[in-house]
């Protein structure tokens, strides 16, 4: 095992039955001008072969940066999956650590920006890219924003073309988990990311409970990286029932977990209902596949926020 320095960076990417995704994300890998990282892929207990088959293709040469397969042996989840990387990575010494969706692409010089901002003030914890929908220059992702009333997050700049709007270095309230960099002393003062979340609202959490700690989160618009919207989930205009569940829940819980204003949770826990009721008239109004199992994953995330 190589020596870990300062300026190692440990990538890691978490793959779920996505092979074609998993593959051309690690290629483009192989382009970036910064030199010093290695990459750590994770697999939540895929079905599909996919984890053999990036393995083998590891063997037979086909990808030339470093790689370190690790196979959970379970689906944990978004923020379990990465957590068996982020604590394997942390014991090896690693001091800046890059979370990135397997379903992306990332420009030659999406990660030397990160670490530069990193190491240009020790207060930054959190550092993310500007987030193109993949094959356009339209943005998905240039900061993000949390309403801690309500639990609502937004993508700022979504949809829109990118003519240099979001071309400022600025402080935001989250970033999003598609193309996250922070440094090891994250995981000492905040911790990991809450596993119980399973899918959405982790990497929101622990944003702002970083912020509670007193570390800037950055926006970094010279890092650049282009996403194939939640391909994981069904695509944008097609997700899965499951996501209901996870949103309406979820963001309660975030709410509830980060703020300790009554008032607040209270808000939250309405806004909730009222997600849930937009949520069942979206799938007759707009005709959705799966109605029942739609209704039914609806039903169970607002029992659940009474737990």
């Amino acid at each position: 095992m190589k020596q870990v320095t300062d300026k190692d960076v440990a990538i890691i990417i978490l793959n779920w039955n996505a092979y074609n995704d998993t593959f051309e994300c690690l290629k483009s890998l192989e382009h970036l001008t910064y030199p010093h990282f290695h990459v750590f892929l994770v697999d939540n207990a895929s079905q599909d072969g996919s984890f053999d088959k990036l393995q083998q293709d590891y063997k037979d040469g086909k990808f030339h940066i470093p790689i370190t397969f690790i196979q959970t042996g379970a689906n944990l989840g978004f923020a379990g999956g990465n957590n068996v990387a982020i604590k394997q990575a942390y014991h090896q010494g690693y001091q800046y650590f890059w979370l990135l969706n397997n379903d992306t692409v990332v420009d030659p010089n999406a990660l030397t920006p990160l670490v530069e901002t990193l190491e240009n003030d020790k207060q930054v914890g959190i550092v993310g890219s500007k987030i193109y929908y993949y094959g356009t220059n339209k943005i998905w992702f240039a900061g993000g924003k949390v309403n801690t009333w309500t639990g609502k997050t937004k993508h700022i700049g979504i949809k829109e073309e990118d003519v240099g709007q979001y071309d400022q270095l600025r402080e935001v309230d989250y970033i999003t988990g598609c193309s996250l960099g922070f440094r090891r002393e994250i995981l000492e003062t905040v911790g990991y990311m809450c596993e119980d979340y399973f899918l959405y609202y982790e990497e929101t959490d622990w944003n702002v409970r970083a912020k509670l700690y007193g570390w800037k989160i950055k926006y970094v618009p010279r890092s650049l990286v282009h996403h194939k919207v939640s391909a994981s989930s069904g695509g944008e205009k097609n997700l899965s029932p499951i996501v209901a569940f996870y949103d309406i829940r979820n963001g309660y819980w975030f709410v509830k977990r980060t703020q300790e204003n009554k008032l607040r949770i209270f808000t939250a826990f309405c806004y909730a209902y009222y997600k849930a009721l937009k949520k069942v008239l979206k799938v007759f109004i707009m005709n959705q596949n799966r109605k029942r199992r739609r209704l039914v994953c609806i039903y169970q995330a607002v029992m659940s926020i009474w737990v």
